[in-house]
C-alpha cells in the first residue's frame, strides 16, 4: 500500500500547485487619485486696471458708466473719441471688451459699409439709417477677449483699433467710396 499512498501524495502535491495556478488573481489595486489641477487665473480686468493701462498708452478714459446692464467708459485716443464696452463681467472683472465708435454723416452709405467690411479685417462696420430726416450713421466695432496675462496683452488690439479708426472716419466722411477691386483676389495659397 505504500506505493498507493506515495502516488496519492504526489497527486495531491501536484494538484495543489495546479490549484494555486488556476486560482483567480486578486483585483488590481485602484489607481491613486489624480492631483487636482492648479486653478487657472480667471481672465479679465477691472475697470481701474483698464483705465490705468489706457493712460500708459496715451489715452484718456472717463470713469465707468452704467446704462441698464451695459458698462462702458468714454475713451479718447489720437484726438478721436470712442466707447469701450466692458462685457462678460463677474463683479468688477470683465473678460471681454468691445471698442466702438460711431459717426453720423450724410456721406455714409450702405455701399461704403459693405466695401469696408469686404476690404478690411478686425473692425466691422454697421449702417444705420438717419432718424427723422437726420444723416445716416456708421458704427465701427472691434471685439476683444481679455487674456489672463494682464492689460499689456491688449497692446496689439489697441494698436489695430488706433490704426483703423482714423481710416474709418476718413472713408465714412468723404464723398468717395473705397476702391472696389476689378479682379477677384486670389484664394489663399493659390
Amino acid at each position: 500500500m505504500k506505493p498507493v499512498v506515495l502516488a496519492a501524495a504526489a497527486l495531491l502535491a501536484s494538484a495543489g500547485s495546479v490549484l494555486a495556478q488556476t486560482a483567480p488573481a486578486a483585483p488590481p489595486a485602484a489607481p491613486a487619485p489624480a492631483a487636482a489641477p492648479e486653478p487657472r487665473p480667471v481672465p479679465g480686468l477691472s475697470a481701474a486696471t483698464l483705465t490705468a493701462w489706457l493712460a500708459t498708452q496715451g489715452a484718456t478714459a472717463e470713469p465707468v458708466k452704467q446704462d441698464g446692464d451695459r458698462r462702458y467708459m468714454r475713451v479718447t485716443t489720437d484726438g478721436l473719441p470712442w466707447i469701450l464696452f466692458l462685457q462678460s463681467c463677474d463683479g468688477d472683472v470683465c473678460s471681454d471688451l468691445q471698442f466702438t465708435a460711431g459717426l453720423a454723416n450724410a456721406q455714409v452709405t450702405p455701399a461704403k459699409i459693405n466695401d469696408w467690411n469686404r476690404d478690411r479685417r478686425f473692425m466691422k462696420a454697421v449702417y444705420e439709417p438717419g432718424e427723422a430726416g437726420g444723416p445716416p450713421s456708421a458704427l465701427a466695432q472691434f471685439d476683444v477677449l481679455v487674456p489672463s496675462g494682464g492689460a499689456e496683452e491688449l497692446t496689439d488690439p489697441l494698436a489695430i483699433w488706433r490704426s483703423l479708426l482714423p481710416e474709418f472716419v476718413r472713408v465714412m466722411t468723404t464723398d468717395r467710396t473705397t476702391a472696389t477691386p476689378t479682379v477677384a483676389p486670389a484664394a489663399p495659397g493659390g
